[in-house]
C-alpha cells in the first residue's frame, strides 16, 4: 500500500524534506517532481516498501515554482537529491485543481506512477 503524506504548509515542507533526505538516505528509492503547465509543481519523495508493503510517499503539494528549470525551491530541492545520490525523475501531469479532492489527485498520481514503474504494484 502506498501512502501519501503531505508535508507541511510554507517553509515547513522545505524543513522536514532536507531532515528526509539528510537522515533516510538509505531509505530513499527516487524524487519526482510533477510539472502542470503554467502553475505550481508538485514533489514527491518515493521511500522503499518496508514491513508489510508499505510505502511512504512524501509530498510537497502544489508548492513549487517551477520556470524551466528555475524557481528557488525546485533548484533547493534539486541540490539536495543530486548531493545525496538520489535519482530525480520529472514529467508533467494533469492540474491537481482538475480533481475535486487531493486524495483523488493523488489516487491518479498513483496510477501514473504505477504505469510508468515508478513505484510497485503493490
Amino acid at each position: 500500500m502506498q501512502k501519501f503524506i503531505t508535508l507541511g504548509e510554507g517553509y515547513g515542507d522545505l524543513f522536514e524534506l532536507e531532515a528526509l533526505v539528510a537522515h533516510n538516505q538509505t531509505r530513499i528509492d527516487k524524487a519526482i517532481f510533477l510539472h502542470t503547465e503554467g502553475k505550481l509543481s508538485t514533489f514527491l519523495l518515493v521511500m522503499q516498501p518496508v514491513r508489510g508493503n508499505f510505502q511512504a510517499i512524501y509530498a510537497i503539494y502544489n508548492g513549487i515554482r517551477y520556470n524551466a528549470g528555475e524557481g528557488g525551491k525546485y533548484v533547493m530541492i534539486r541540490r539536495w537529491c543530486e548531493t545525496a545520490n538520489i535519482p530525480v525523475v520529472e514529467f508533467s501531469t494533469r492540474d491537481p485543481e482538475d480533481f475535486y479532492e487531493r486524495g483523488q489527485f493523488y489516487q491518479y498520481i498513483t496510477g501514473v506512477l504505477r504505469l510508468n514503474h515508478l513505484i510497485p504494484p503493490l
